[in-house]
């Protein structure tokens, strides 16, 4: 059987860090992350809003600095969400 500690220790060091949220495979959102339960008691990060990742691959998150923009990970940190909805007739401001 395979030590998965050190995997475990090495994904909690690079997310530990104040400041540091995640991205998932080169998208473009950006998440919050917290630490979760994995296996054997270990525990690793795991995005705030629970976004499926299909399988938990240390490889699949990579670490920003960048300002977290996922609606649902800013909703449970108790910010503004974000609101990116288009107008659904041109310029809103000129109906009415």
């Amino acid at each position: 059987m395979t030590d998965i500690g050190p995997l475990a220790a090495s994904t909690r060091a690079t997310f530990g860090s104040p400041g540091v949220h995640a991205v998932v495979r080169r998208g473009r959102t950006v998440h919050a992350v917290s630490l979760g339960q994995w296996v054997e008691g270990e525990e690793v990060p795991e995005l705030l809003c629970h976004t499926g990742i299909a399988g938990w691959d240390p490889t699949a998150l990579e670490p920003t600095r960048a300002d977290v923009t996922c609606a649902r990970c800013l909703r449970r940190l108790g910010g503004p969400s974000i609101s990116r909805q288009l107008p659904l007739f041109g310029d809103d401001d000129q109906l009415g």
